[in-house]
């Protein structure tokens, strides 16, 4: 008996070793330390089959050596800085797309909320306030518009992919009433808010792509290492589950609808920051480049699993591309196409990948 009261396990002596394992000198224990050294093998495979940001980076250095041997100019230091201001207020929304995608849920009105809050933006600083006075204000507006979608879905018990289909509509609408159809601005610019979308870090790193990178860290720490993550990652994973364990599931999806309407607002301060204008049509066509982005950064669309360094780099490969094919000069409207497509790629991908990982789950 053992000291819990437990019966003690029967000893089981070892098999002896055959005749050959004898005559070689290989006995039991190095027959035991074979499985150790395949087990960690194996498990060095997977960590490295399921690391996908390691292909990503592939992809993004691969994609960069062929745009730059076609045109060495997309290698200019220029250039990529460009890049990485062009790629910053939809990088921010890829950020908070991908916690909308582990839930489970989408959000396809989020360029339109850019436009509303570029427009609420613009009328408070038309109107005298100042720009550290409209900055909050202007968060709050994105964060109403994602609550309301919120409310929305859970009021009506429909899915968040019909009401933010709805509501694109509504709120480009409604950006469009706001300006009565024409951009306002420009502003004054004396304050070091208009820094943002013109300047750069010692002349090399734009503060646009400065604000992106700290966005996603904050964002990559609350999903991986604090519990809000953790229930943003159960709820996508099992609802039902995570119900029963007595998450608030509502307040889940509501909390990161909002979340994406405040990264819909801070990628509309940069946009205006960079544009000086608050465009009633700014943001047309963002939605769809972001969950590009989150799909090709590895994120499903059912839900349960993605990171926020995929999607930033599945952001960086989108925003090469669309550069280097404008570069080595093809059609800008050409890339209304290459959009499409790589939405459609990126679906494909994680079809592909899905089905990968069940067979080998099942296998």
């Amino acid at each position: 008996m053992t000291e819990r009261g437990d019966a003690a396990p029967a000893r089981i002596d070892p098999a002896p070793a055959s005749p050959a394992a004898l005559r070689t000198g290989h006995g039991s224990a190095a027959d035991d330390r074979r499985p150790g050294r395949a087990a960690r093998l194996s498990s060095t495979y997977r960590r490295i089959q399921y690391f996908r940001e390691g292909g990503l980076v592939v992809a993004v250095c691969a994609t960069g050596v062929i745009f730059t041997l076609i045109n060495s100019t997309f290698a200019d230091s220029y250039n990529l800085e460009n890049i990485g201001s062009q790629i910053s207020f939809v990088g921010v929304i890829a950020v908070a797309m991908t916690f909308v995608l582990i839930t489970g849920e989408i959000d396809l009105s989020v360029g339109s909320m850019v436009a509303v809050a570029a427009i609420v933006f613009g009328i408070l600083l038309r109107d005298g306030m100042a720009v550290w006075q409209a900055i909050p204000l202007t968060l709050l507006a994105g964060c109403g518009m994602g609550a309301v979608n919120g409310a929305l879905s859970l009021i009506l018990r429909v899915p968040t992919i019909i009401i933010t289909l709805g509501m694109l509509s509504v709120y480009r609408g409604l950006a469009d009433q706001l300006a009565d159809g024409y951009p306002i601005g420009p502003f004054s610019q004396k304050s070091f808010f208009w820094d943002v979308g013109m300047e750069k870090l010692y002349g090399h790193v734009p503060y646009d792509a400065i604000v992106l990178i700290a966005f996603a860290l904050v964002s990559a720490f609350v999903l991986r290492r604090t519990t809000t993550g953790l229930h943003v990652y159960a709820m996508g994973s099992d609802r039902r589950a995570a119900e029963l364990a007595g998450l608030g599931v509502n307040r889940i999806r509501m909390g990161v609808l909002m979340f994406s309407g405040l990264a819909a607002a801070i990628a509309a301060l940069l946009a205006v920051a960079q544009t000086q204008v608050a465009d009633p049509n700014l943001g047309t066509g963002y939605e769809l480049q972001a969950i590009a982005a989150v799909i090709i950064g590895g994120t499903k669309l059912t839900g349960g699993s993605g990171t926020v360094l995929g999607s930033v780099l599945g952001m960086l490969l989108i925003g090469m591309i669309q550069n280097g094919l404008i570069i080595v000069g093809v059609s800008i409207y050409l890339l209304i196409v290459v959009s499409g497509l790589v939405v459609i790629a990126a679906v494909a991908i994680d079809r592909f990948v899905t089905r990968r990982r069940e067979a080998a789950m099942s296998g």
